[in-house]
């Protein structure tokens, strides 16, 4: 995965608006055979401190803090033959940007490809990602945690 330059804005002692951080983002790891470079976390309604502190520490989960939210970007390496797709589902609601690349988004029994440009809103569904393509696929999330999903038709079960 190329590195990301992560630029942070806040305040100087005396309240000028300044640029607080300017670096490659350190917070990089490997989950479900994808690489993933978490950008910012924040926990229930941001806050704009004045003093600047790095919000995202080692091992983020795959889902976003209880109300808060995750910025991220995966890449999708291409699927290894016979390699099955990561099927999961978080309580969020997730938005995913393709930057570059190719990727199947799977949901359920329907699946559609998407290019660079596409914009898939996942709300609290059952899905994959599949790079079915010879190269790599780069993916903007914004992960925001949302209420568990509540069937309200008659006689359905509650989904957690």
């Amino acid at each position: 995965m190329r590195p990301f330059r992560r630029i942070v804005t806040g305040h100087t002692a005396s309240g000028q608006a300044a640029i607080v951080e300017d670096a490659e983002c350190p917070h990089v790891q490997t989950t479900a055979g994808a690489q993933v470079a978490n950008l910012w976390l924040h926990e229930g309604t941001p806050r704009n401190d004045d003093v600047h502190r790095d919000p995202v520490g080692p091992d983020v989960p795959l889902p976003p803090p209880r109300g808060g939210g995750v910025l991220r970007v995966v890449e999708f390496g291409p699927r290894e033959r016979g390699e099955a797709p990561y099927l999961h589902r978080t309580d969020s609601l997730d938005y995913a940007f393709v930057v570059a690349g190719e990727i199947v988004a799977v949901v359920g029994e329907d699946e559609t490809v998407m290019r660079p440009g596409d914009v898939l809103i996942q709300r609290g569904t059952t899905h994959a990602w599949e790079n079915r393509s010879e190269v790599p696929c780069t993916v903007l999330f914004v992960l925001l945690d949302a209420e568990p999903l509540v069937r309200t038709t008659p006689g359905s079960p509650v989904a957690h």
